[in-house]
């Protein structure tokens, strides 16, 4: 069956406003010609910096709360919200940037049962429109399919995050279509599986510089010591993946960074993503799926994916 979907004209102009800008809109129309144009990029641009924006805590961690808490809470929170926004930028490594997608998931305020309502008005207040995510936004699990797709024919590739521990999670979430596993180190393990050890976290990197302040500052303030402008609003997830990206080209560039030595560490977590040693099952990657059985994919080692 076909569904009608309404677009307004202000909804289109949202569209070739940010395009404007270097950051492509992505909503249910244009979802498949977006991820095309993804696809062709990441031949050449390996180098893949995401956030994401969801509807805040429900279990709120307190600062100093051990690890097992902590991923308790995150546990709790990824199962049960969804994500509201993706930003993907893709670059090569030399940071010259391809392109910047802000994937607009479907979420219906009146239907979800798990939001913090303080972060939704954040939220709204900062420019996400959350009447046109109701109306025009992607469905998770057509996306997951999709992306999951495009994934299968880049597994070489490098993942950049800011303080990106909830950001892999939603990812994680979103490509296996199942809740997050029991323990910080099955959720590793995951990451690795399904993107590769290839995972470097910018906040993590920066505690080791005294000028920027031991890893301490929120991204914005980052970026400003930096001498990076921000394109786009601030809390929107594609604005921060280029941001995240254009930091952690500068930050190549003026401390000769060597990232085998951050490789695998996200900020605030001791669990180093790396190789499992024990054989995972991947999800369903159509690239991976065994002829003539499309739901059955083989196990494949994680090592076949992870940086040396």
């Amino acid at each position: 069956m076909i569904h009608s979907i309404h677009f307004s004209s202000t909804f289109y102009q949202k569209l070739s406003d940010h395009c404007e800008m270097g950051i492509r809109q992505v909503w249910a129309c244009n979802l498949m010609e977006e991820l095309q144009k993804m696809d062709a990029a990441l031949h050449h641009h390996k180098v893949v910096s995401m956030d994401s924006e969801f509807p805040g805590f429900l279990r709120k961690t307190p600062r100093r709360s051990d690890e097992l808490s902590a991923f308790a809470d995150m546990k709790f929170n990824v199962d049960n919200m969804k994500i509201i926004q993706l930003g993907i930028t893709l670059s090569d490594e030399n940071g010259i940037i391809a392109g910047t997608w802000e994937f607009n998931f479907k979420f219906l305020i009146e239907t979800e049962v798990f939001y913090d309502p303080k972060s939704i008005e954040f939220l709204k207040e900062s420019g996400i429109d959350f009447e046109e995510l109701r109306i025009n936004g992607i469905d998770q699990l057509f996306f997951s399919n999709m992306f999951t797709h495009v994934l299968s024919r880049h597994r070489d590739l490098k993942w950049l995050t800011f303080h990106g521990l909830y950001d892999l999670a939603y990812m994680v979430k979103l490509v296996t279509k199942k809740p997050l596993p029991v323990s910080m180190l099955d959720f590793t393990e995951i990451i690795a599986t399904v993107f590769g050890c290839c995972v470097l976290d910018v906040k993590y990197m920066a505690r080791f510089y005294d000028d920027l302040h031991r890893g301490e500052l929120g991204l914005e303030k980052l970026a400003k010591i930096l001498g990076v402008k921000r394109v786009g609003g601030c809390h929107h997830a594609g604005s921060d993946s280029l941001l995240t990206a254009r930091v952690f080209a500068r930050m190549k560039t003026m401390y000769g960074i060597e990232e085998s030595r951050f490789v695998g560490f996200l900020y605030g977590v001791t669990t180093r993503i790396c190789e499992p040693v024990r054989t995972q099952v991947l999800p369903t990657f159509p690239g991976y799926c065994q002829p003539g059985i499309p739901q059955l994919c083989q196990v494949l080692p994680a090592s076949r994916y992870c940086c040396q």
